[in-house]
């Protein structure tokens, strides 16, 4: 410890010090007389003073330490570039005090952080829900007004309750997986009869367009959670055919010695960086008349990190593809 050494290191040269002029004192008088006397009281008022001088820079020394910790602890801007370790008693306290805060200040801009973030995704659920309310309210207002016309109107409010139905339905499979007690299945699946169940769903989602969605590649056995994946698959092949109406999506099936993997190819234009990396942001939608709410690509893309898996994606001119990786 190094107060303790400077401590003791201190006392060592005192008594050494008694010990040399005393021995001085003895040399000069070796006679036990008065001259003697005066020797020894003055050694021992030199070491009486020496050690006083040493008490009080040690006491000023201690009190400057305490000081310094108080200041620490009270302290929001921990620097630690500039702070210094000591080993010593005070050291250690500071050391630890010092981590703590660090610490604090971590978790505290963590959260404020989240708390930015829950005010970002209150506003999008805010403005996703007023839009269809707003629709149907306003559907209500022109029934009133044009009663021989309600059967338009009517229709155009269930167009509305069942877009907010969705919405729910989409909110809160993604609350499923952001509380993290979402357990994933290790299920087999047979890649192409998911994809036939989930191409089937999507000709009635896009009733009113033929939509090209060819298949290629061998038939591989998924070990997943089948619904999961269903989700995460089905909103990557949305966004694709919603990107290429014309030339819809391929699938392209793929397996190799360390993983398998779904490729979704769709013929929009490639999607730089800067696009792919809000595009996984919760609510972002490229394209403002896209009949989705921008959850997709994030859901999806949590589904696959929560089975150890990934969601990649490599872009040209003329295509996005899509990976989704399970590995073995």
């Amino acid at each position: 410890m190094r107060g303790k050494a400077d401590k003791n290191r201190i006392n060592i040269i005192i008594v050494l010090c008694n010990f040399i002029l005393s021995t001085v004192v003895v040399y000069i008088s070796p006679r036990f007389d008065i001259i003697t006397l005066s020797g020894f009281v003055v050694v021992n008022l030199v070491i009486y003073i020496m050690m006083t001088l040493s008490d009080r820079r040690n006491k000023k020394n201690i009190e400057e330490r305490i000081e310094g910790i108080f200041k620490l602890l009270h302290s929001t801007n921990t620097d630690s570039d500039n702070y210094e370790v000591i080993d010593d008693e005070f050291g250690k306290l500071s050391d630890e005090i010092y981590k703590i805060i660090s610490e604090n200040k971590i978790v505290a801009g963590k959260a404020e952080k989240s708390r930015e973030v829950l005010r970002e995704y209150t506003e999008d659920i805010a403005h996703q829900i007023k839009t269809p309310l707003t629709g149907a309210l306003l559907m209500l207002d022109l029934m009133e007004d044009d009663p021989e016309n309600s059967k338009e109107y009517i229709s155009h409010i269930r167009n509305s309750i069942n877009r907010l139905h969705k919405l729910t339905d989409a909110l809160l499979k993604m609350a499923s997986l952001d509380s993290g007690n979402i357990s994933m299945k290790k299920e087999q699946a047979e890649a192409i009869s998911l994809l036939e169940d989930i191409k089937t769903d999507l000709e009635i989602y896009f009733a009113d367009k033929e939509i090209p969605i060819s298949i290629y590649g061998d038939d591989i056995t998924l070990i997943c959670d089948k619904q999961w994946t269903y989700e995460a698959v089905f909103n990557i092949m949305k966004n694709g055919i919603e990107a290429s109406p014309e030339k819809g999506v391929e699938i392209h099936l793929k397996e190799t010695n360390i993983f398998k993997s779904i490729i979704v190819k769709d013929f929009g234009k490639g999607l730089s960086d800067e696009i792919l990396k809000r595009a996984y942001q919760r609510f972002y939608k490229e394209n403002p008349d896209s009949k989705g709410y921008g959850i997709g690509l994030p859901m999806a893309k949590s589904i696959m990190e929560k089975q150890n898996g990934e969601l990649l994606h490599f872009r040209d001119k003329t295509s996005n593809n899509f990976e989704l990786r399970f590995y073995k």
